[in-house]
């Protein structure tokens, strides 16, 4: 299958929808850090003699939340991406061009 203008412009799309769901994402972060007290340029790390069993499953909980949110959004974004080749249906011996 060759890539073609239409493969570019969805592809250039989904990359304006990442980078806007990134800046969210940080934006989020961002957020967080001020609730917390820190800097918004300041690096967040934990050592692991440091993990309270709540932070642990606040880590768990946030880990699972995120997957099935990418879970949710991957099965968007396939069947955005199938619903384009609906016009073309196969019919017995036809060739396709």
């Amino acid at each position: 299958m060759a890539f073609t203008e239409q493969d570019f412009r969805n592809q250039k799309q989904e990359i304006a929808r990442l980078a806007e769901e990134l800046s969210r994402l940080n934006a989020t972060f961002a957020e967080q850090k001020k609730t917390l007290g820190l800097s918004a340029d300041e690096t967040v790390t934990v050592a692991a003699s440091e993990i309270t069993p709540e932070l642990e499953r606040a880590m768990v909980e946030a880990t699972e939340r995120a997957k099935r949110e990418g879970e949710a959004r991957a099965a968007q974004a396939k069947l955005a991406g199938e619903s384009g080749n609906s016009g073309c249906r196969a019919r017995r011996g036809a060739i396709r061009v």
